[in-house]
């Protein structure tokens, strides 16, 4: 590996006034100083716009992006993406804190690997560590080489990977239906291998506004709604599922084709038994992230619940 290569950061903004500064300030101190800071902004109507200019006017690895129209938060990411010159890439959100040595720890792990992520703490609106939580201690972290993991849950935030930018050419166009780092992930685990750093390298905010509500903060009417049972209970999106199944570059392509065959019918009360099978057999990987390894009889009775209540 280039014992100096460029990293560029992709960071979208849109009316982040509040905590862009503290975010700016901990990328542009990192400890590995080569890097390109490429910004795209989506048409912020508060104090943003100022802000990233008078940065940029103090530091030239900076690269300023005005939207003409608002692209909306994923389209946005993909603008940054497609700018990027540096050899690694990593995405960066407006409201985050990155401690100094976050891309100089990464760059090592990197060799062998089309990505690494590592695990983040949370923090409040006042920079404030909330209790003990981590990303690690509030899902599994997956690493092995199955991309499976990935159609029912996401434990990878674009904000802690770090990628080979050869990557590229397999994400975009990013569908707008998804979220972006989701669909990084999926790639990733299918193009090659990807490693779990266990450092605590971002300090990754939650408030009321974020885009990923990490903590639940945000109260809804969920509640009020109809209870769903069965398929709709454990699949989050059969849209999502059938994206990955045609993504043309998939390792296991009849695999994933047998996966949306299955759950689309089941969402339809059709083929029971043979996805009952499908979901003991492939358990441990489709369900990593929400439970912890479970005895056979305890798979039995969820595959169970899900293709036959």
């Amino acid at each position: 590996m280039n014992d100096n290569p460029l990293v560029s950061v992709a960071l979208c903004t849109y009316n982040g006034e509040r905590f862009l500064p503290k975010q700016l300030d901990s990328i542009l101190s990192q400890d590995y100083a080569h890097i390109e800071i490429i910004i795209t902004d989506d048409c912020s109507f508060d104090d943003t716009r100022n802000i990233l200019e008078s940065y940029a006017a103090k530091d030239t690895r900076i690269k300023l992006y005005f939207n003409g129209e608002n692209l909306g938060y994923t389209k946005n990411f993909e603008k940054a993406l497609q700018l990027c010159t540096g050899r690694y890439i990593a995405f960066a959100d407006q409201d985050d804190i990155w401690e100094t040595g976050k891309i100089s720890q990464l760059l090592p792990e990197i060799p062998g690997h089309i990505m690494v992520f590592h695990d983040s703490d949370l923090v409040d609106e006042h920079n404030r560590r909330i209790g003990n939580y981590t990303v690690s201690n509030t899902t599994r972290l997956y690493d092995g080489e199955s991309c499976l993991p990935f159609l029912f849950s996401n434990c990878v935030h674009g904000h802690a990977t770090l990628f080979d930018s050869s990557l590229k050419q397999y994400l975009v166009p990013f569908d707008k239906r998804f979220s972006h780092d989701w669909w990084l992930a999926y790639v990733a685990f299918n193009i090659g291998r990807v490693k779990y750093i266990d450092k605590i390298l971002v300090h990754y905010r939650q408030h009321h506004s974020t885009i990923t509500d990490t903590l639940k903060l945000r109260t809804t009417n969920d509640n009020a709604a109809s209870p769903v049972r069965g398929i709709d209970r454990i699949l989050p999106d059969l849209d999502m599922i059938k994206h990955c199944a045609e993504f043309k570059y998939n390792r296991d392509p009849a695999l994933m084709q047998e996966a949306y065959y299955l759950f689309s019918s089941l969402a339809k009360g059709r083929e029971r038994v043979r996805c009952f099978i499908f979901l003991v057999k492939y358990h441990d990987l489709l369900f990593y992230m929400r439970f912890k390894p479970r005895k056979f009889f305890s798979k039995l009775n969820m595959a169970r619940k899900i293709c036959f209540e």
